[in-house]
């Protein structure tokens, strides 16, 4: 039987092989969300022996990364804008360059919003 931190050692190495940028995040993130484990909780049972059903929920999920699918479809979330969204193969995941967008949209939108009327102006 495999312990979980040799899994996630193996999955890792695997993810590098197959070019997965950030192997060991990714890893970690595909593991815990197949266990249903927060990252930190990996690591409190890293010495836990995993069961054949556990290695079972986790091999599909890793094959699926390992074919390069989005990490956000697979785990079936996304954090953007400080929202957590729903995400799978029907949508494309949003890039951090469009929540900089939103976050400069909404300051300007603030200052715009308080910035005193014209005399004269009607509402």
């Amino acid at each position: 039987m495999l312990s979980l931190l040799d899994i996630i050692t193996k999955t890792t190495e695997f993810f590098a092989s197959k070019g997965v940028e950030s192997a060991r995040l990714n890893a970690e993130h595909v593991i815990g969300h197949a266990l249903g484990l927060k990252r930190m909780q990996l690591y409190v049972q890293f010495e836990r022996l995993l069961t054949d059903a556990e290695l079972d929920k986790i091999r599909p999920l890793v094959k699926r990364r390992a074919q390069r699918e989005p990490l956000q479809h697979i785990l079936g979330t996304v954090e953007w804008g400080g929202l957590t969204l729903k995400c799978d193969k029907r949508a494309l995941v949003p890039r951090p360059e469009t929540e900089e967008l939103l976050e400069l949209v909404l300051e300007r939108g603030k200052a715009f919003a308080t910035a005193p009327a014209a005399e004269g102006a009607t509402p």
